[in-house]
């Protein structure tokens, strides 16, 4: 975050009563009017409503909020651009969309801010900042009680660093929560509208095999002697997905392309941002011409680098006919932004072309290693955001935040949250979409959701102590204990060399590192302690039992590779199923009723309820 402070120290109005502070409430009553525009926005309006509202809540002193008149008063709160002197030189250009100032010059509380949504940021800010409030869900926010509220003088002038940020976490889509975290959404989620028309892996959504295929197989991706129209069973295992790619030399197909996003412009005109993107597999176009592209701009060797995800293995190609291509609609659009991914077999930067202007570049940490930064634990991908942030500043970054095949098993990467953010930051990175669990429920959900929100806006945070706050409000008493449980997991997780944790990985897979026999016993041990320090406060127990589902789920994932085997079974009607020893069982019947008591949706990502589980669990061969 760009903050700048005492910026504006040289207007002669601010500068003279500067020292001064400014007594809003005294003794549950105050004298201060709220001033909104003669002609508000709803923002405006919104902030102000914010505003009076949290200072009853804080005081029990209830605001008016009040039109401009034009008629200058005393002890005036100005949200938004009230026509005041003081207001008149704020340097809203360096703002931006939602940028925010916050300023104290000694009579007038001045908040304000870009045009978007930068007034109710500003507000939101200084109810955290000055006044102490917090949000840390959507559901649980600590309002401190004061009979008076004095606050010092400010000059605080905050520009977000990254224009788009969005947390991909099912509770912070909350309309609250993201306001209050200033978060945005690619869809219609919140109360800011979409700026994009369409996301990602976008090409069969302009040019579907299932209309083309068969008519025009040359439309397709040409690899192992043949082109590939075709349609293969999708991930989910419900649906149908595009087996190859585009032929991005194909003339016929950058028309029916460029015919199809005017159409799909048509129908949403106020989108700004359109993905023309790369379908999700790795059979990319290996016909004559494409080649020739793909070989022209390489800065490497076709397979000198080679990534791996999804269990495969995949050379680096780069980007040298899907960039020709996407400059090439790219012209077409000028007033729009043709956003592409930079994914898999296209995130190597080319050499000797270069995004247009209107391009954005989807950049993809997929194959990311999470028990250390992906500056120092990544080095291929490093070089590749380093190479992209030298020839464009219009970069998105997609980073991932959760084990997926596991939305429940203990995840340690919370220390690499702000490093990783920070390193986008100083490298050309303009916008941050960080991927969580969109499912209810997930291990350190909470916590994690929340500190991504405040590293987004400001990276440079104290970390610790926002991870402090929050264990000691969310946990009350308990929060030692689970705090020593969060820095045990991370303490055991970091100084491995070349060892990786993956985003598809499971605990069976650290049974070995910090999930091994003797530290489970700990983690136990801890929880043990934590419930009983709050076991008179059903909310604040629910939540540490919550806490300890990651730990159980380990548990109940190694005991059964390790002992499932030797479980007794039985047959009930045509399913064979295991006698569970006692203690597995007590264990995970526990575990399922904790996920149903508290709404957890799914155990892996779209797939594997808690009932689900539970059932395939008891069957002698796991087959959820």
């Amino acid at each position: 975050m760009k903050t700048i402070i005492g910026l504006l120290l040289t207007f002669s109005f601010f500068a003279s009563s500067i020292a001064q502070e400014l007594t809003l409430v005294k003794n549950r009553k105050s004298n201060f009017t709220i001033i909104i525009p003669e002609q508000p926005t709803v923002e405006e309006i919104q902030g102000a409503k914010v505003l009076q509202h949290y200072l009853y809540k804080i005081s029990g002193a209830k605001l008016p909020v009040k039109q401009d008149r034009g008629l200058p008063g005393n002890n005036e709160i100005l949200v938004g651009k009230v026509s005041r002197p003081e207001t008149a030189k704020l340097p809203y250009d360096q703002m931006g969309k939602d940028g925010l100032y916050i300023g104290n010059n000694g009579k007038q509380l001045i908040l304000t801010g870009g045009p978007k949504k930068g007034v109710e940021y500003a507000v939101y800010t200084f109810l955290e900042q000055y006044l102490g409030c917090k949000k840390y869900t959507s559901t649980f926010e600590v309002i401190p009680e004061k009979k008076t509220i004095k606050i010092p003088a400010i000059d605080d002038l905050q520009v977000p660093d990254f224009s788009f940020r969005e947390v991909f976490y099912n509770d912070a889509y909350d309309p609250k929560f993201m306001d209050w975290h200033k978060l945005h959404s690619h869809t219609e989620r919140g109360n800011i509208p979409a700026e994009w028309g369409y996301w990602v892996h976008t090409f069969h959504n302009f040019l579907n095999p299932e209309e083309y295929g068969e008519s025009h197989p040359e439309y397709f991706s040409f690899y192992e002697g043949k082109r590939h129209p075709g349609m293969v069973p999708s991930w989910d295992g419900k649906s149908v997905q595009p087996e190859s790619q585009l032929c991005l030399t194909n003339p016929d197909v950058l028309e029916i392309v460029c015919e199809n996003l005017q159409k799909a412009i048509d129908n949403k005109p106020e989108a700004l941002y359109w993905s023309v993107s790369q379908n999700d597999n790795v059979n990319y176009c290996q016909c004559e011409h494409c080649a020739a592209l793909d070989a022209k701009f390489a800065a490497f060797a076709p397979e000198e680098k080679m990534y791996a995800t999804h269990g495969g293995q995949y050379p680096a190609l780069g980007m040298g006919s899907m960039l020709s291509f996407v400059n090439k609609v790219a012209e077409r659009f000028p007033d729009k932004i043709i956003s592409t991914l930079a994914y898999q077999y296209t995130r190597v930067p080319p050499k000797d072309i270069v995004p247009r202007e209107n391009v954005n570049i989807m950049l993809c940490s997929i194959e990311s290693t999470r028990n250390e930064p992906m500056e120092t634990g990544d080095p291929d991908f490093s070089n590749d955001l380093k190479g992209w942030g030298q020839i464009t500043d219009n970069i998105l970054i997609w980073d991932y935040n959760i084990q997926f095949a596991n939305l429940l098993a203990p995840f340690p990467n919370l220390r690499t949250l702000q490093p990783n953010i920070s390193f986008l930051r100083d490298n050309n990175v303009s916008a941050v979409f960080a991927q969580g669990n969109i499912q209810s429920g997930g291990e350190s959900a909470e916590i994690r959701a929340y500190l991504l929100s405040k590293l987004l806006w400001n990276p440079d945070l104290n970390a610790d102590q926002e991870m402090d706050g929050f264990f000691n409000a969310y946990y009350g008493k308990a929060a030692p204990f689970v705090k020593e449980y969060i820095d045990l997991l991370h303490d055991n997780n970091q100084g491995f060399t070349g060892r990786k944790m993956s985003i598809f990985g499971s605990p069976k897979q650290e049974k070995d590192s910090f999930l091994n026999p003797e530290l489970l016993a700990k983690y136990n041990v801890l929880f043990d302690k934590a419930e009983k320090a709050v076991r008179k406060h059903p909310e604040q127990l629910s939540r540490v039992k919550s806490a300890r589902l990651p730990v159980s789920f380990a548990m109940l994932e190694i005991t059964k590779e390790q002992n499932g085997n030797n479980w007794e079974t039985y047959l009930d009607g045509d399913q064979q199923k295991v006698k569970l020893p006692e203690e597995v069982s007590k264990l995970l019947y526990d575990f399922y009723y904790q996920c149903m008591d508290t709404e957890v949706s799914r155990l892996s990502e779209w797939h594997t309820t808690p009932k689900e589980y539970l059932e395939g669990y008891q069957l002698s061969i796991v087959n959820y």
